[in-house]
């Protein structure tokens, strides 16, 4: 457990055993998010191109002119949707949402601080003489 020093106005030391939230952040969590998802994505693009790019090419070659504008347009459709999983991809990854759509936070209570000598007073047992 770490153990932090704090100095407060008055110059006294205190030791806080209070464990900072920080301290046990994984730091690795989102390189290896990142890594994760590039590697689904190159495997995804392998895929595209040993099923549909080298087949599309070589059909290409000797096709007519209606047939390359079928061919043409089918290639951008799947463009568009792997751009679009892409982007949703890394959005995912990325949680790129909670910079723009914070969640809501509760009302910051102010602290009230209570003065301990008037306290104190409040609380003195005053004995009297009654000679």
């Amino acid at each position: 457990m770490i153990v932090k020093r704090v100095i407060i106005s008055t110059g006294h030391r205190i030791q806080s055993r209070m464990p900072n939230p920080h301290d046990y952040q994984r730091p690795w969590r989102t390189p290896w998010a990142l890594i994760l998802y590039l590697l689904a994505y190159f495997a995804l693009l392998i895929v595209l191109l040993r099923v549909y790019l080298i087949p599309a090419t070589r059909a290409f070659a000797g096709a007519t002119s209606r047939e390359r504008q079928l061919l043409s347009a089918n290639s951008l459709l799947l463009l568009s949707v792997i751009l679009f999983i892409l982007i949703v991809g890394l959005i995912l990854t990325f949680r790129v949402g909670r910079f723009f759509f914070p969640r809501p936070t509760e009302r910051r209570v102010q602290t009230r601080y209570v003065d301990a000598w008037a306290e104190a007073g409040k609380r003195a047992e005053i004995e009297t003489d009654d000679e």
